[in-house]
């Protein structure tokens, strides 16, 4: 059911009460944890915190607290299953749960109060009227007293009329459930950002500042970087987040106005990590100027080189560290290549974000931590435990721990470069494949640090640039048409590789039929596929079976 009041029926709830809160292993839920957790301090309930990867790290953390926790946070996990039908709760526990993913489980939406989402009706789309999925009426009972009796009786007495009729009257019913739960179903896609929903409720108490509205807007751009959600959709919430900021810009906890924080809604440039790398670096190995000029190439490298020339930048300046550079050159070089923008073609090289400032050195674009928090996440020493993991990065959103930060984003721009490297080797190669209805690359075990592709946001980031760069080189007129199917290897010893799809570039829109395709394809080949995953996009699949998979796939989507 929907929680209609936030306030009173959720924050007032759990009051004076002990919860669990279960956060799924990603930036969104990091920020959306942080900002809870300072709302829980000022209320000082206690809480205990848990990380789930997926569907099993949830059962087992349920499990693990069942004995002694009644109350539930769950945060970007469990919205998309029946948490009823999983965990299998007892009758007095309640689970709040706060979820991006879509499509929402109707058994959650129509729970009788033990599940609780923390959003509106609005949010979700299309959803079903509850008489057309779930049968009123005690047919069912009826059915199966008479199923039962018919096997006795089948020699004495043959079914009446009216038992024949609503046999058949049932079927049609169910056929019907059936179509209509598909067609709500299959499609997945991502919904406001859950450190939105928390953000409103902060402020709404009164308890919003700037370091909150910052989470806030990491969380959304990460929705914008790995391209969740429309563009239209980024562009209104960057907006209703400038108005958040302009209300705060005089509101602080600092006394020190040398470490305050300042929030500023900007145009800035869609190259990767740019303030913190050297320009040249970062025009050649951003996924976007990186398609719009070819630069894998030789004639593409020499692009590159005029492109400086024309802004007017020596190659001594543009291999520097950007802070290191000419402060003329610096403030010059957004509205340099802004000039050249369609000469280049690059006219949507920009596009409006926030930065944040505290200090006189300290300034960070979101993206840029954004691409820190996922080089914690995705990227530590295989020793270290998710929890681990996801406490440095929660502990790097502090300005107190920037170290933690500036080290994450160096360690990003060598992923960056590895991501730039391996669509390069796949064009030269020729291993994006044509399969018709779509395109698909293998990541092979063994190339250029393959092993980053195991995680789900690196290996999207990599289906980006080659779904992109493979557009740009075909010959293939309906390949913007075309969405990619991407593996790399998940588990060597188990012999498991990790599968995602990702839809066309033609479609504006990032709804995903992949989970339901992958589906279908698993059964049709009895292959053992797992998704453990909340977005049912990512499949994990026995290597040894993936070319029936994609067979399957292929005569599938024919």
């Amino acid at each position: 059911m929907y929680l209609e009041n936030l306030k009173s029926d959720f924050y007032e709830f759990i009051t004076g009460k002990r919860i669990c809160l279960i956060v799924h292993f990603d930036i969104d839920s990091i920020c959306t944890c942080k900002i809870l957790q300072s709302l829980l301090r000022y209320k000082q309930i206690s809480y205990t915190l848990s990380v789930v990867q997926g569907v099993n790290d949830l059962k087992n953390v349920y499990r693990e607290n069942a004995e002694q926790v009644k109350y539930y946070v769950l945060i970007n996990c469990g919205g998309t299953i029946d948490l009823v039908d999983v965990l299998e709760p007892e009758e007095d526990v309640v689970i709040f749960v706060l979820d991006s993913h879509r499509p929402t489980d109707l058994c959650n939406i129509y729970s009788n109060g033990q599940i609780r989402l923390l959003w509106t009706a609005e949010d979700d789309l299309d959803v079903p009227e509850f008489q057309e999925i779930f049968c009123e009426d005690e047919s069912d009972d009826e059915e199966s007293s008479e199923d039962e009796s018919e096997g006795r009786v089948a020699k004495r007495r043959r079914l009446g009329e009216e038992a024949i009729m609503k046999r058949r009257e049932r079927r049609l019913w169910e056929a019907k459930r059936e179509k209509i739960v598909f067609e709500y179903s299959q499609f997945t896609y991502y919904a406001k950002a859950s450190a939105l929903m928390m953000f409103d409720l902060a402020w709404k108490l009164n308890r919003d500042d700037k370091d909150l509205l910052w989470y806030t807007i990491i969380a959304l751009t990460e929705q914008m970087i790995y391209e969740k959600i429309e563009n239209t959709q980024y562009v209104l919430e960057t907006g209703n987040l400038q108005a958040h900021a302009t209300r705060l810009l005089n509101r602080t906890s600092d006394t020190d106005n040398t470490t305050s924080l300042k929030i500023t809604f900007e145009n800035d440039l869609k190259l990767v990590l740019y303030r913190h790398w050297s320009i040249e670096a970062s025009l050649k190995y951003s996924t976007y100027t990186a398609c719009k000029l070819r630069l894998w190439s030789l004639k593409g490298d020499k692009r590159l080189h005029e492109l400086l020339a024309d802004m007017g930048f020596p190659l001594v300046q543009s291999r520097q560290n950007y802070l290191s550079m000419d402060l003329q050159l610096r403030q010059e070089f957004p509205s340099a290549i802004a000039k050249l923008s369609e000469k280049y073609g690059l006219t949507d090289i920009e596009y409006t974000t926030f930065t944040m400032s505290y200090g006189y050195r300290n300034k960070y674009c979101a993206a840029d931590v954004v691409y820190g928090m996922m080089t914690i996440l995705e990227c530590s020493p295989k020793t270290k435990k998710c929890e681990e993991c996801f406490q440095t990065a929660l502990d790097c959103l502090s300005r107190s721990h920037k170290n933690l930060l500036n080290a994450a984003i160096e360690k990003a721009k060598g992923i960056t470069v590895s991501l730039f490297k391996t669509v390069q080797a796949a064009l030269d190669m020729k291993r994006i494949i044509s399969a018709g209805p779509f395109i698909y690359y293998i990541v092979q075990e063994g190339g250029l640090d393959w092993y980053l592709f195991t995680h789900q946001h690196i290996l999207s980031l990599l289906a980006q640039f080659i779904i992109r760069a493979y557009v740009v080189m075909t010959r293939n007129r309906n390949a913007s048409s075309l969405p990619l199917i991407i593996s790399a290897p998940k588990d060597i010893e188990k012999g498991t590789c990790i599968v995602m799809g990702i839809p066309p570039l033609c479609e504006n829109s990032p709804k995903n039929f992949f989970g339901k395709a992958f589906e279908q394809a698993a059964q049709r080949t009895n292959s053992d596929a797992v998704c453990d995953y909340f977005d049912t996009a990512y499949f994990d699949i026995p290597v040894k079976d993936r070319t029936r998979f994609l067979d399957a796939l292929t005569a599938l989507l024919s």
